[in-house]
């Protein structure tokens, strides 16, 4: 719950557009929807119309109910689909996707989650009412190729398989710098940091950070950077960008863990993300236990920064 007040550059703006601007992470048939249902409130007065002007001055407050309170709704949002079966579905995920809804009421709206509510017509209960059929996960802005599942079982074959460390995830990302040498391995554990009020992760020699393993090799010099395909052998939290950091080799484009001077200058080429693609899985499917191989193309927006910079 937060109050905002409007300026006069947002003067005459309709009301759900501009609780579109300031809350990102909702879709807009959301907001217009909580609208609606009387969770706005301008100058403390109750206001129901989507379409209502706002004036300079004007307090804005909106009211966010929690996920427990509003439930996962399915959404028909568009799905890339690279495999599905009776048990399971492999997506591409764009970017700007978050995978599942939160608790405190963000992102309750316009998730994989949702898309796959409207998709299939189970999924596994496993990860919960927040996450279901939810086997791993990608970050926001990371593109790629995720694994959901659609019934317990699936989830607990596959959860297994990444357990042990038999599933084998690659990414394609760009580095800065030229990395040398050009295969190699950081082994480096990991710990959760919330210095500063930020929650990002650290490699740290604490006992209770968490081991965690990236191999990765050269695929090319391009201009002053690296493109890097890179294979993690475990699925720690932001695990290549950490430690590709801990070796002066940012992630372009991460804004977290990354160079700012790199990322600015390759926003002005428009990268307007982190350069990290999930580009790879190899694993057994539930149904027969075969070996399956999947590949998602590098995205059009990174092949566009690729092809600038060459």
């Amino acid at each position: 719950m937060r109050h905002h007040t409007i300026t006069s550059t947002e003067a005459d703006m309709r009301l759900d557009q501009y609780v579109a601007k300031v809350k990102p992470d909702f879709t807009r048939a959301f907001l217009q929807k909580l609208i609606k249902g009387g969770n706005a409130f301008v100058n403390n007065k109750k206001i129901t119309k989507t379409g209502y002007k706002l004036k300079e001055g004007d307090d804005l407050l909106v009211m966010i109910p929690s996920i427990k309170e509003v439930g996962i709704v399915a959404e028909d949002i568009p799905l890339d689909v690279v495999y599905e079966d009776s048990d399971i579905i492999v997506t591409n995920k764009p970017a700007g996707m978050v995978v599942h809804p939160t608790d405190h009421g963000a992102h309750v709206s316009g998730t994989l989650v949702n898309a796959l509510m409207h998709h299939c017509k189970d999924l596994s209960g496993i990860g919960g009412e927040k996450r279901p059929g939810i086997v791993h996960r990608l970050d926001k802005d990371t593109t790629g190729l995720i694994i959901s599942a659609k019934n317990d079982l699936a989830h607990n074959f596959v959860s297994k398989q990444i357990q042990n460390r038999t599933v084998i995830k690659k990414y394609i990302t760009l580095l800065k710098g030229h990395l040398s040498p050009k295969n190699g391995s950081i082994e480096a554990p990991v710990i959760k940091s919330h210095a500063g009020g930020k929650k990002d992760m650290q490699i740290s020699g604490n006992k209770k950070a968490k081991y965690a393993l990236t191999h990765y090799k050269v695929v090319k010099y391009v201009g002053d950077y690296s493109l890097v395909e890179v294979q993690i052998v475990t699925g720690r939290t932001h695990q290549i960008r950490v430690h590709f950091k801990a070796i002066g080799h940012q992630v372009c484009g991460d804004t977290m863990y990354g160079d700012p001077k790199t990322n600015e200058k390759l926003k002005e080429l428009g990268l307007m993300r982190q350069f990290l693609h999930a580009a790879e899985l190899t694993f057994k499917i539930p149904k027969n236990q075969k070996e399956l191989h999947l590949k998602a193309k590098l995205p059009k927006d990174l092949n566009d920064v690729l092809k600038k910079i060459t």
